[in-house]
Formats: structure tokens, sequence, C-alpha cells
């Protein structure tokens, strides 16, 4: 082993064999669905692959949010695929997280963050899909059917839209997960300047305590001298103390 080659179950080496011992057969004996689980795994370890399933399929005129889609006035939505519009979202939100967080998408060990990252965009996509549904009912405040008359007539109040409530709840959540993410980075580094810094925090400490002890007695030593260079040559008169006699 060459010197100062990493190794271990976290490398790219280690990575490669613990994928090889994970044989696909384990989960099924159908040679095309092992050639798809293989496929899948590739699929995976691209960049986006952890957002392969977040996009909504197109569903052209039919989609929930035709009214609000610039690509179908454009008349480029592509029927049966995955939906442009969310896929740009997700990748250009990545990138903004990854560069805003300092995370480097490409390294292994940022694997947590990434999992992370991934919540807020998912949850950022949620946003994007409420935001085109108020732009299509436009209204926040909705008649909602809370009964029936003997007539037949239906009893409505007003209510808050479904849609804003689901999106206080999201940006809850996202609040949440950025807090998370953040205390996370924090611990991470923490631990990193612990390792790094340790040894030389203490030595230098323990440098300052014996500095600090030389100084003490330096001081005691030089007020001593001061003291008895004070009476020296000099006679002090000391009366003495009398002792009165008891009566036995």
């Amino acid at each position: 082993m060459s010197e100062g080659k990493r190794t271990g179950p976290k490398t790219a080496a280690g990575l490669q064999v613990a994928s090889r011992n994970l044989d696909p057969v384990g989960w099924t004996q159908n040679p095309e669905a092992v050639e798809a689980i293989n496929v899948a795994r590739r699929l995976r370890q691209t960049k986006h692959g952890l957002y392969a399933s977040v996009p909504i399929i197109c569903k052209a005129r039919a989609c929930p949010y035709a009214h609000s889609c610039p690509l179908l006035e454009m008349d480029m939505a592509p029927f049966g695929e995955k939906c442009p519009i969310e896929i740009a979202a997700i990748e250009d939100l990545f990138h903004r997280y990854c560069k805003e967080l300092g995370i480097d998408p490409d390294n292994e060990e940022n694997t947590v963050d990434l999992i992370m990252v991934k919540e807020l965009v998912d949850i950022d996509i949620s946003l994007l899909r409420c935001d085109n549904k108020m732009a299509i009912d436009a209204d926040f405040i909705i008649d909602q059917v809370v009964g029936m008359t003997e007539e037949g007539h239906a009893l409505t109040r007003q209510e808050l839209h479904p849609v804003v409530s689901y999106k206080e709840k999201l940006l809850n959540q996202k609040h949440k997960t950025l807090q998370l993410l953040n205390s996370t980075r924090k611990d991470k580094q923490g631990s990193r300047v612990t390792h790094v810094l340790d040894a030389s925090e203490r030595a230098a400490e323990l440098l300052r305590v014996k500095n600090d002890m030389q100084s003490l007695e330096e001081n005691e030593k030089e007020a001593e001298q001061t003291f008895y260079a004070k009476f020296k040559g000099k006679v002090i008169d000391v009366e003495p103390i009398g002792f009165e006699e008891q009566d036995s």
C-alpha cells in the first residue's frame, strides 16, 4: 500500500467493495430485474439521483397546474415526461443550497448534509406547487360546505383555503430543517476544530500557567526583599509584656 493512500469503508475504494458485496441476486433471481437494479444503482449514484422521484409527471392540459404552466402556453409541455419546470427548480435550488452552505456534492463525507438539502428542496417544490395552486384559485377564503338544509340547500361557512394552511406547515418544517442542518454542520465543524486545535490549545494553556507561576514567584521574592530592606540597620524597641500574678 502506497504511503498517504486513504483506506477504509468510507473511501471510494471501500464503497466499491461494499457495493460489489451487495449482490442484486439476493433480491431477485430474474435476470432482467437484476439488470434493472444495476441500472437503478448507477442512476442513484449520479449527483441528482436522490431527486429522481420528486418531479411530477407532465399531464399537459390535464395537469392540476396547467393554467399556470408557461410551457403549456408555448406548446412545449412534454406529456408523460417529468415536469421540466420542477426539474429546473430542483437543479437550481440544489446548487444554490450547496453554494450557500459550503457543501461539496462530490464529497462522500457530506452524505448527511446532502440528504437534508434534499428535504429542503422537497419542501421548496411543494411550496412551488402551493403557489401555482393559489395562482389558479386566487382567493384565500373559500366557502366550505358544512351541512345541508331540509330543502337540500348547502350550508357553508367561510374558511381559510387549505393550501394556505398546508403552506404554513411546509414553511415551519423548512425552518426546522434549516436549523437542524445549521446545528449539524456547526457540531461537525466544532468537532473538527477540537481535534485540530486541542493539542495546541493545551500546550498554550500549560505555557500560560508556567509563566503565571514564575511571575508570582518573582513578585513574592521582590516583596520579601523590599520588606527586609526597609528594616535593615534599624533597632526596634519592644516593651516586655507583663503578667500579673494571681493570688492563689
